[in-house]
């Protein structure tokens, strides 16, 4: 431990990295940023409006440098006894108290400013919060890691104290020896390459990608529009007419460069959430580093993981991965709130080492419930005709009655629902419950028969009379509805599941 450490009295206030002014400075200009992009808007349609930027952008600077010093200087942090206290605010002061058995978790992050400053933020998750309860955005990493330490500690004090043991007051310099002793460097799960990112990136879904980002440049300069309008207008005029007039051309051109745009809108979000990512397997935790702008350590006691949910499609599958989702519980069972740590590529056999890792003695389940695939395929059937009602109507305006036969694509609908429905399947027994389902993008999802917190069986008008019923589980992190199952087998699960439940002794958290 350094030297300078030995002395750190966190029952005192503390503040943060001096540099943390410069942290401050770049988080309120970017909070700002629409703002700022309104002013360019205006800018690029009157240009004496630079001059009132040119003379107003030193005085604005001040104000920046000057508030963030006070965000910095009126931000301190300290712990007395199982208490982490935080006081800070500029205009109106707060002071936010997390009790150390209410942590749920604590994450180091690092974007590249911080990096760049070799400074952290530290995350504290708390049960009961809507997102993250507090942040320290400016700590050095070796302060960030040792505060961590103590207040996992601390938490393991309080619990070790509810199980009969006495409890400690644990000072830095204990908590950093003891977390010397026991540390374990652990099995090192997956390191993903760059060639690793590239495989990743190259088989994630493009078409969701590519909605998601069109959706999201829609609706950022839909804002914008008349001014971008006013400004472009003629270009805008003259090319569109000149796309109308190219007609197949154009809509060809337009879906080549939509293909291109979200395959490398999935490779470089790939780079960005995954770079280096790095998933260590412990005997109490599973830990992950991510990241390339902003670094993410995020660690999960294996006793709160309440499931694992694989996927896969059929590109990733022809090069032998498939990704993993490790839900964690979340605070308060908030299901809106879903929390998971991700690996986006494990191969067979560091798959089976982390189920095997999460759940102890992990089995197949023998026993096996299917869904009513032709339920599925009715349910299809329906939705397609209703969807392609509005497009008949459109097209019958140009092409005639011929725009009826776009209603023979309904059954091609009806029919992918029913090889889907084939999938899906529940098995289960006193230990495990599997679901499974996906055509195309499978999915695999392992639930310890004892995390389930309760199970609902529900019917509508529709398929009461086809004795059809939808399962709903319900787990400190979330809720997974299987539907169309058949009433006698989905009673006879409810109740096995449920009596594996509440017979057992495990923790549900």
């Amino acid at each position: 431990m350094p030297d300078e450490l030995k002395d750190w009295d966190l029952t005192k206030p503390q503040r943060q990295s001096m540099l943390g002014v410069v942290v401050y400075i770049l988080r309120n200009i970017r909070a700002l940023g629409a703002l700022a992009f309104s002013f360019f808007a205006f800018g690029a349609m009157n240009s004496s409006i630079w001059l009132v930027f040119a003379v107003a952008a030193l005085p604005i600077a001040i104000i920046f440098v000057v508030f963030a010093y006070y965000q910095y200087s009126n931000f301190t942090f300290q712990v007395n006894d199982n208490e982490l206290i935080i006081h800070k605010g500029v205009f109106v002061k707060d002071r936010l108290v997390v009790e150390a058995d209410r942590i749920q978790s604590i994450q180091i992050t690092e974007n590249i400013v911080q990096r760049a400053l070799g400074l952290v933020a530290l995350r504290v998750d708390t049960a009961g919060s809507k997102g993250s309860e507090l942040e320290i955005p400016a700590l050095e990493r070796v302060k960030a890691e040792k505060l961590k330490t103590l207040l996992y500690q601390k938490k393991a004090a309080i619990e070790s104290e509810g199980e009969g043991v006495q409890a400690e007051d644990f000072s830095i310099g204990e908590a950093s020896e003891r977390a010397e002793k026991t540390e374990e460097a652990g099995d090192v799960l997956v390191h993903l390459s760059i060639l690793d990112l590239l495989k990743v990136g190259f088989t994630e879904n493009h078409l969701r990608t590519g909605f998601i980002a069109l959706a999201f440049v829609f609706g950022t300069f839909s804002q914008y529009w008349e001014y971008i309008t006013d400004y472009f207008s003629d270009s805008v005029d003259s090319y569109t007419q000149q796309a109308l007039n190219a007609g197949f051309a154009a809509l060809t051109l337009f879906l080549v460069a939509f293909a291109v745009f979200s395959v490398l809108i999935s490779v470089v979000r790939t780079f960005l959430r995954f770079y280096n990512l790095k998933a260590t397997l412990k005997s109490e935790a599973i830990e992950v580093n991510t990241g390339l702008f902003k670094r993410n350590e995020s660690r999960v006691p294996i006793r709160k993981i309440q499931f694992v949910q694989w996927e896969g499609n059929p590109l990733r599958k022809a090069i032998g991965y498939e990704s993993a989702k490790i839900k964690p519980s979340n605070s308060m069972g908030d299901a809106d709130r879903e929390q998971k740590i991700e690996i986006p590529a494990l191969k067979f056999a560091e798959t089976s080492k982390l189920v095997n890792g999460i759940f102890e003695n992990f089995a197949e389940p023998e026993l096996t419930v299917q869904a009513n695939a032709w339920a599925y395929a009715r349910f299809n059937f329906i939705i397609g005709f209703l969807i392609l009602i509005p497009l008949a109507v459109l097209l019958y305006f140009r092409v005639g009655w011929v725009a009826a036969s776009v209603f023979a694509i309904a059954p091609i609908i009806a029919i992918f629902g029913y090889f889907y429905g084939q999938t899906v399947r529940i098995q289960y027994s006193k230990k495990f419950m599997v679901i499974r389902k996906g055509l195309v993008f499978t999915r695999r999802i392992v639930i310890p028969s004892y995390k389930i917190q309760a199970l609902s069986v529900d019917g509508n008008v529709f398929i009461d009379r086809r004795q059809l019923r939808h399962a709903n589980f319900y787990t400190a992190a979330g809720t997974r509805t299987i539907r169309y199952m058949p009433e006698k087998d989905a009673h006879i699960l409810r109740d096995y599941l449920l009596y594996c439940a509440e017979s057992s002794e495990e923790p549900w958290m």
